[in-house]
C-alpha cells in the first residue's frame, strides 16, 4: 500500500495545519486513533470530500479504520479538544457557513448572529 497524507484535495499553503486545527488533536496515538477516525470521518461527511490524499497521485482517499491507524505518531496541531467541544465548534462554523450562503443569495434574509440578535 502507498503513502496516505492528511491534506486537502485543493491546493494549500499549509494544508496539514489548516486541518489539524479543523481536528482538534495533538498527535495521533495507540489510544486515540479510533476518535482521529470518527473526526476526520464526520468532517469528510459535512464536507463531502475526503481528507486524506494519495501521494502518488494526488488522488482523494476517504479514511478507513485501517488508515487512521497508520498514522499513529503523527503530530497535529497544538491544542486537544474533548469530543463536545470539537462537535459544537465544527457545527457552528458549519452553520455559519449555509447561513451566509443563503444571505448572499438572498439579500432580504438574515440570521441572528452569535449573541441571539
Amino acid at each position: 500500500m502507498g503513502k496516505f497524507d492528511i491534506a486537502p484535495v485543493t491546493d494549500q499553503k499549509f494544508p496539514l495545519k489548516m486541518w489539524a486545527m479543523n481536528l482538534g488533536m495533538y498527535e495521533v496515538t495507540a489510544k486515540n486513533w479510533p476518535e482521529f477516525f470518527v473526526r476526520i470521518r464526520l468532517y469528510e461527511e459535512l464536507g463531502n470530500s475526503p481528507m486524506l490524499k494519495y501521494t502518488e497521485t494526488n488522488e482523494p482517499v476517504t479514511i478507513t479504520p485501517e488508515l487512521a491507524k497508520q498514522h499513529i505518531g503523527c503530530r497535529l496541531g497544538d491544542m486537544n479538544e474533548e469530543r463536545a467541544a470539537w462537535w459544537l465548534r465544527i457545527m457552528n462554523n458549519r452553520t455559519r457557513e449555509l447561513e451566509y450562503a443563503v444571505e448572499k443569495f438572498d439579500g432580504t434574509v438574515t440570521f441572528p448572529g452569535a449573541d441571539g440578535e
